[in-house]
């Protein structure tokens, strides 16, 4: 007869299966069998007398019973997460897992020397370090921490953010696009522009001169991506003029492979900001972290 914390560990299991997909990719993370997670699934469907989960040979679908059965597991592995945080949060030392999810751009250049050295430092902290561009639901997917470029305050309740630093926007193209380097913004008309959005349609830059005028430029982009990275790269191809972040640029424009232009002119910075869900307690381990990065990177993003 099976006990009420192998039935709860069941339901854990199951929430897991549903969170990625499918039992291959649940049981590569979690280091089991198929076979046997596939088996401890279907025993928890036999000891409800409810079918959970419609199964073909490549993904799975939660049945209607399935998705009111999910949300109790989701919230259930949420407070199993908090019980293990609060546990490593005891003592002076910081130990256990974090979850960090960031934007690609910003963990590749960034935030991975940053994990790195703080983890060197702290040798009972491990760092998961999500670099997955769109934006994930921090509650309902179990991180601790997420690093966003965030131009508005959240309304999220179940979210809380603290601003780390302003990321200062530069203009860049190839070098040989330069050779027709625009004197005012008004003159980027004339040349191809790359915008940062996933729509299309017409888009606004806005720039204040080293008299404190402002200008700004409506333009129909000549191409669009949501990653920073990919513009740059667009930009040092010579297919047009990019504003990215300077920290992202500071290795080309040292190579001489991108160029800034109107250096007089400055565009509204991003922001970064951290984000992190609003619950009961808080990981050491989180807390120190927060306070390394928060301390770390604004001379980095400037």
């Amino acid at each position: 007869m099976p006990t009420f914390i192998h039935r709860v560990d069941d339901l854990l299991l199951f929430s897991e299966v549903v969170e990625k997909g499918g039992f291959s990719a649940a049981a590569r993370v979690l280091n089991m069998q198929r076979s046997k997670l596939s088996r401890r699934v279907a025993e928890l469907e036999m000891r409800l007398g409810v079918r959970l989960l419609q199964r073909n040979t490549r993904s799975v679908s939660l049945t209607p019973m399935g998705e009111q059965v999910y949300a109790h597991a989701q919230a259930l592995a949420r407070e199993a997460r908090t019980v293990f945080d609060l546990a490593a949060s005891v003592g002076d030392t910081p130990a256990g897992l974090l979850r960090i999810t960031a934007p690609s751009p910003l963990a590749v250049t960034l935030l991975g020397d940053l994990v790195a050295r703080f983890c060197l430092a702290h040798p009972n902290v491990r760092v998961l370090l999500d670099s997955r561009d769109q934006i994930i639901d921090l509650v309902a997917e179990g991180y601790d921490l997420a690093f966003r470029a965030q131009g508005s305050s959240l309304t999220d309740a179940r979210v809380n953010a603290l601003e780390v630093a302003p990321v200062p926007l530069i203009l860049v193209c190839s070098p040989a696009m330069a050779k027709s380097a625009p004197k005012h913004p008004r003159d980027l008309a004339s040349l191809p522009l790359l915008a940062h959005a996933t729509q299309d349609g017409v888009h606004t830059w806005r720039f204040t001169g080293p008299a404190g005028e402002t200008e700004s430029v409506e333009f129909q982009p000549r191409s669009l991506s949501s990653n920073m990275a990919t513009l740059r790269a667009m930009a040092r191809a010579g297919l047009g003029v990019a504003l990215v972040p300077r920290y992202l640029s500071a290795v080309l424009l040292d190579k001489g492979d991108l160029v800034q232009i109107l250096p007089a002119w400055t565009a509204p910075p991003a922001r970064i900001y951290a984000v992190m869900p609003t619950r009961r307690g808080e990981p050491l381990a989180l807390r120190r972290f927060l306070e390394y990065a928060v301390a770390e990177l604004p001379a980095l993003l400037a």
